[in-house]
């Protein structure tokens, strides 16, 4: 456990020192995300959202600022991890993983240190714009104090484990590009974000289930938006947490699975 938290100071650190050296990238974390969520907030504008509006059986037209707010909040965490992942293949070309693999430390301990050092890192400023634009918008209902930081933590835990599984995945494919291509705006159009996924077609249904995300907003708007008790939720959670534990078993394999591909080859690329 020592050995695990030294790792992900560690590469907090690192995170920080790489990815923080100007002023500005302070700026565009809250400015980028506050444009995108105020533009999809107005897109919905020019349509009826009446009672005989299609998308009023799936969603109160009163909630949207709040719905679009926690969508947009929750694909944040899970699209810095998605450049993340993206970021840390190209270490696999400057040797840093290399010299990573020869020392003694955890491989899971630096795949998921990377992980949490890049969401505290990237999601900080958007959230604490999310409170504030939260209390504007109105429309929060919560079972108790304690709903916000449960929906939260289940965000932030669920977005490390993703985080872990894409950082395996991109470090030992070949293209990155093209899984950052298939990983990010699907899971944008899919899981709900900015749509219902009661509202998708069948197959668009389909898709979103396979991303965490779907499950996370899910749950996250449970809590805020209908004021549901912790039992509740437990359904949905116990799904959420069935997922999660697939990846991580099959993040775990593959990391063994590379490191003796590696040896025997020489090369990273596991596929």
């Amino acid at each position: 456990m020592k050995e695990l938290i030294q790792v992900l100071g560690a590469e907090m650190k690192k995170s920080h020192r790489l990815n923080f050296h100007s002023s500005l990238i302070y700026f565009s974390l809250l400015v980028w995300p506050a444009i995108t969520y105020v533009s999809a907030y107005y897109s919905f504008k020019p349509f009826d959202l009446g009672e005989y509006s299609p998308l009023n059986r799936f969603l109160n037209a009163e909630n949207i600022g709040l719905f679009l707010l926690t969508g947009y909040l929750g694909y944040i965490f899970f699209w810095s991890l998605v450049q993340s992942a993206w970021q840390m293949s190209f270490e696999r070309y400057a040797g840093t993983i290399e010299l990573i693999f020869l020392s003694p430390v955890s491989r899971l301990g630096v795949i998921y240190g990377r992980a949490a050092a890049d969401l505290l890192a990237g999601v900080w400023l958007f959230s604490t714009f999310a409170f504030l634009a939260a209390v504007l918008v109105g429309g929060v209902h919560l079972a108790g104090w304690w709903s916000v930081p449960l929906g939260l933590l289940i965000l932030a835990f669920s977005a490390v484990i993703w985080g872990g599984f894409l950082n395996v995945i991109f470090l030992f494919s070949r293209d990155s590009g093209f899984l950052y291509t298939i990983l990010d705006e699907p899971m944008l159009i899919f899981s709900g974000v900015r749509i219902p996924v009661a509202a998708l077609p069948c197959w668009g249904k389909l898709i979103a289930l396979v991303f965490p995300l779907t499950y996370v907003l899910e749950i996250l708007r449970d809590l805020v938006i209908e004021g549901y008790g912790f039992t509740q939720i437990l359904p949905s959670l116990g799904v959420l947490l069935a997922v999660l534990a697939v990846l991580f078993l099959f993040s775990s394999r593959l990391v063994i699975l590379a490191e003796k591909h590696a040896l025997k080859t020489g090369n990273l690329n596991l596929f």
